[in-house]
């Protein structure tokens, strides 16, 4: 009894610290008086478990995260590699916890209905960097890299809108989530036991080209960078040139992937006199990214001039896109494959609607429009509780 109440205790003052919470606040959490609280956190006396539930569902943290001691749970699975500008600093806007369960969780789904045999990592590219600057040569293995990445993922030829279903159906897991800040744009991680992730932030308020352009420059660093992920949060300051070089390959990266030259060789005439911003608002449409994107790789390919690259990107300002996306694309629906078993699992009865709030990232009001949906979508009412 002495153990269990000491392992509580000290799971309780890791949830408080890491939550950032006060007594008060797990008071009001469990139900109890703070004089009580200040007994759990001692390890003078142990919370029953309805207390305990309680707590567990208020933060959406499972039970054994509670009762169990932390050196007997399992170890972090995955290393991250942060897009933010300040990985250290920003850390705080990613739910650490969260992120693990889910991944953990989604991998155990696709294990136990059979999908997860085999773990996929991409391939690995190096680039020796001097005085932290890409030359030419740089730049052509980054590209031999995206185009051999495209080829793998059956794209030749193809500029596909859901860009996440192909990276799904090759093996990389692609995990949206709403509830991350939107400073944020992606992360990325990955297991050699249980293959790469990608989070993305599927915030409303960024536009659906940004999102697009996010997944392929993790899928980047997950290609360059992958000897840099560790598990030590410490490990994720840089030097501030060393993370300007490594944001600088992966975004490049993703320009080439997204923006294949072959295909953009194909649109030639349309550079050849005056670019305006129509031509540009036509052409972003058809390779789904980013105006500032599609710019930005006329202005590498010299289809345009420095000087006229200036005058597009600040007419654009002028017009009031500094922030939003000129003729944007239409939103992509994102997390397919992981409400597809959600969904099935549920049904059979191995996770609960609670577990459901927590794999996709939702609150219980959310997850019961969704299951609702799905009794609808097969013809059936919750009562029945079968397809």
């Amino acid at each position: 009894m002495m153990e269990i109440k000491q392992t509580i205790a000290k799971n309780l003052n890791r949830v408080k610290k890491e939550m950032g919470l006060k007594n008060q606040d797990l008071a009001e959490l469990m139900g109890v008086t703070r004089q009580t609280i200040a007994k759990y956190l001692k390890g003078e006396q142990i919370p029953d478990s309805a207390k305990l539930f309680l707590l567990s569902r208020h933060l959406n943290i499972p039970m054994k995260d509670l009762i169990v001691s932390s050196d007997d749970q399992r170890e972090p699975m995955s290393s991250f590699m942060f897009r933010a500008d300040n990985p250290k600093e920003n850390f705080r806007l990613i739910d650490q916890n969260q992120v693990n369960r889910i991944m953990d969780d989604y991998y155990e789904l696709l294990a136990s209905f059979g999908e997860a045999s085999v773990a996929y990592l991409p391939p690995t590219y190096k680039v020796k960097l001097v005085d932290h600057e890409l030359t030419e040569e740089h730049k052509t293995i980054i590209r031999q890299a995206a185009e051999q990445t495209r080829k793998m993922f059956g794209l030749d030829h193809v500029i596909p809108s859901d860009i996440y279903a192909v990276l799904e159906r090759h093996g990389i897991h692609v995990i949206a989530l709403k509830t991350i800040d939107k400073k944020i744009d992606g992360l990325s991680a990955y297991s050699e036991e249980k293959g790469a992730f990608i989070f993305l932030n599927d915030h409303d308020e960024i536009p659906e080209e940004r999102k697009r352009f996010s997944v392929i420059h993790e899928l980047g660093h997950l290609i360059f960078h992958r000897e840099e992920y560790r598990s030590d949060l410490s490990s994720l300051t840089y030097s501030s040139a060393r993370r300007e070089i490594n944001e600088k390959v992966a975004t490049l990266f993703a320009s080439y992937f997204l923006i294949p030259r072959e295909q953009l060789r194909e649109y030639a005439y349309y550079f050849k006199r005056y670019v305006t911003l129509e031509t540009i608002m036509e052409l972003k449409r058809q390779f789904f990214v980013s105006a500032e994107a599609f710019m930005r790789a006329l202005l590498d390919e010299q289809y345009i001039s420095g000087r006229t690259y200036g005058h597009l990107r600040k007419t654009l300002r002028e017009q009031g896109y500094k922030e939003q996306e000129p003729a944007p694309i239409e939103y992509i629906p994102k997390n397919r494959k992981l409400t597809y078993f959600v969904k099935q699992a549920y049904f059979e009865g191995s996770i609960t609607i609670n577990k459901v709030c927590e794999i996709l990232g939702c609150d219980l009001r959310t997850a019961r429009e969704m299951v609702k949906g799905w009794y609808k979508e097969h013809g059936c009412s919750e009562n029945t509780g079968a397809l």
